[in-house]
């Protein structure tokens, strides 16, 4: 009777949780599903403002004649994120095999941990940065007349995506077989070759993965290209030729939308037709997600179908290229010296051997030089935008310092701010994040087709533009709901804090996910058949066991927080308020450090930018150290304490069987 009462228990305690984590699972996919069709009504005042045919089949855009084609704006986006992929690409994958097998191990964490710090700089600060240093590094070398052009917002773009590739380069090569490394080499190929010709091509599909990821996230980007690009008259540098688009400040569809959203006089129409553009851009994003997911599902067919198409003719140039240089540098001669056949033949061997070394030394070197090259070049780019963001950031803060003061407008006050931010979202975002995380993963089978439509919903969420989830804040928490001091015309830290949690919440998910299947089957097997129930195995023994990867993603995820300028843009305001308050607008660091581009005193605007970027950077700093230092010291030092406790209970255990004995 008891124990079937103990039984009775545990089945009602599973059920309990299954059922909690599946209405959570379920209520914030249909929020998700909310965002995209708030989005579609906010976007029908623009239909009735803006005809159709003038927002998709026309090429004029001006918005007094209400002529609004998207494709202008689109076209620019394209350019600027394609030519940002065209440089980021091989420096990133150059730079990913250089660390992978170059770097000496004792400095290979170090080289990982610095790219971390480049993905985790804000884009603002990116922003800051290219219209200060690079900007003018760029007219120097290309002898353009201004800082503000797209050369400089596609370059800065680039070292904004260089970051994702190379993670996932890496990650790609540490999923390979070491064996395909080491068996070319045993075979007679350098490790040059072998990394190149066999080992490489096992992550072709990873690689194109990453690619697609990194022009998604080059075009979703807003608020950095926006401090950069600032003009919208379209038509007139269309008209002018192809050399004058590039050297323009046109803007991307994402920094249009940014811009045009409070702009005066706009009403319903023109946001309604912000709405419009917002929305194709989540399609955009949304196609290109879809696509890197069925190139992850069809991974060997990339490697052994679609890559070798690709190359096949480049395969026969790359062959009549190799054959006129080895004819021009090993040129045969008939020569009647050789009488003996067999010397013929050992002196054509010693020849072929020759060129095979030749060719095999210039092409490991001419590799090695290019990894070194681009290693370098990340590694210099980082050391500048931080030497650059710590120096300019001492002299800011040690000329008109606001940073001690919590008055309305001071650089305290949005750190505070910040802070309120940061701790609203995660406290909400963990709890949320840990319950969808454990019914995606435990509860549910693992062949589900609902977990897959979730798991590929959250995903395409993940890599969505910030800016459109600001834009759902915007109309959802601000202009529907009311959730600010001032009515639905207002602002508020609570909006911006919700929709962060919303912007964080698919990569949350994912990264507990991830977390939860680190553990093998077996330790769940077991515990189930020593009585345990589902919930009780999942809360006595898989969530402790992944409480280093969870305190990680929580770390992440506060940094990605800080990260975003674009939802709290568009819901938290620009504006400062008299107190601090989470129904009252308030800058964080982030969006002081964009405010600034408004403010006409140059110099002061200056100093205030740095000094927030370098509160900025210490914070990221601080988080880098405790996902890297603090937390493995803690682990380490809890399993040494495990380790004492053993050894003692055992000399214990010892000492008391040596006294029954006597």
């Amino acid at each position: 009777m008891i124990w079937n009462n103990i039984i009775t228990k545990k089945h009602l305690a599973d059920s309990i949780a299954k059922n909690f984590c599946k209405i959570i699972a379920l209520s914030f996919s249909l929020l998700f599903a909310l965002l995209v069709v708030f989005v579609i009504i906010a976007s029908i005042p623009g239909f009735s403002t803006y005809k159709f045919s003038d927002i998709f089949f026309t090429l004029k855009y001006d918005l007094t004649t209400n002529k609004a084609s998207i494709w202008l704006p689109f076209v620019i986006t394209i350019f600027t994120s394609g030519l940002a992929i065209l440089i980021a690409t091989p420096v990133a994958i150059k730079t990913a095999t250089f660390i992978k097998f170059r770097v000496p191990a004792r400095f290979n964490h170090l080289a990982r941990i610095i790219i971390e710090l480049l993905a985790d700089i804000p884009s603002v600060i990116f922003g800051l940065f290219a219209i200060q240093s690079l900007g003018s590094f760029l007219c120097w070398i290309f002898h353009l007349k201004t800082n503000y052009n797209l050369i400089n917002a596609s370059v800065m773009l680039a070292f904004m995506i260089i970051p994702t590739i190379t993670s996932m380069t890496l990650t790609a090569y540490d999923g390979v077989n070491d064996n395909m490394l080491i068996a070319p080499i045993v075979l007679g190929n350098t490790k040059t070759r072998a990394i190149y010709k066999v080992f490489k091509k096992e992550t072709y599909g990873a690689i194109i993965v990453a690619i697609i990821i990194a022009l998604a996230r080059a075009i979703g980007e807003t608020m950095a290209v926006n401090m950069i690009l600032q003009a919208q008259s379209y038509n007139q540098v269309f008209d002018s030729g192809f050399l004058n688009i590039t050297t323009s400040y046109l803007k991307t569809l994402g920094s249009l939308i940014a811009t045009n959203m409070f702009a005066e006089g706009g009403g319903k129409g023109l946001q309604g037709l912000l709405f419009i553009y917002g929305f194709c851009l989540f399609i955009f994003v949304m196609l290109l997600n879809i696509i890197a997911t069925r190139l992850i599902k069809k991974s060997n067919f990339i490697k052994k179908n679609f890559y070798q198409k690709i190359n096949f003719f480049f395969w026969k140039t790359k062959s009549s290229v190799v054959f006129f240089f080895d004819r021009l540098l090993f040129k045969q001669k008939n020569t009647n010296l050789d009488k003996n056949s067999k010397t013929k033949n050992l002196t054509a061997y010693y020849l072929s051997q020759s060129k095979k070394w030749l060719w095999t030394t210039l092409y490991d070197w001419w590799k090695i030089f290019w990894e070194v090259i681009c290693f370098s070049f990340v590694i210099g780019f980082a050391s500048w935008i931080i030497l650059d963001i710590f120096i300019n950031g001492i002299i800011g803060m040690s000329s008109s310092s606001t940073l001690l003061s919590a008055s309305k407008g001071s650089t305290g006050q949005a750190f505070v701010n910040t802070i309120l931010v940061i701790t609203v979202a995660v406290l909400l975002g963990f709890p949320i994040s840990l319950a969808i995380a454990i019914y995606l993963n435990e509860f549910l089978p693992e062949n589900s087709k609902l977990k897959r439509i979730m798991l590929f919903f959250f995903d395409s969420l993940g890599a969505t533009p910030s800016i459109l989830f600001g834009m759902f804040g915007l109309i959802f928490f601000v202009q529907t709901l009311g959730w600010t001091n001032n009515g639905t015309s207002g602002k508020s830290l609570i909006a911006g804090a919700l929709t962060i949690l919303i912007v964080i919440l698919p990569n949350f998910i994912r990264m507990i996910v991830q977390a939860l299947q680190t553990q093998p089957t077996d330790i769940r097997n077991c515990s189930y058949a020593l009585g345990a129930g589902k919930w009780e195995t999942i809360r006595k023994i898989i969530l402790p066991a992944c409480f280093k990867p969870i305190a990680t993603a929580i770390a992440l995820s506060i940094g990605r927080i800080l990260a975003e300028t674009a939802p709290l843009y568009l819901t938290a305001g620009l504006g400062t308020s008299n107190a601090i308050a989470l129904d009252a607008p308030g800058q964080t660091l982030t969006t002081r450090i964009y405010a600034q581009i408004y403010i006409n005193d140059y110099q002061k605007a200056n100093h205030t930018m740095y000094e927030c970027a370098l509160i900025t950077m210490l914070f990221i700093l601080l988080i880098l150290c405790v996902i890297h230092i603090l937390i493995p010291k803690y682990f380490q030092y809890i399993e040494q304490k495990k380790k004492k406790i053993k050894k003692y209970n055992f000399k214990k255990q010892t000492k008391q069987k040596k006294l029954c004995a006597q």
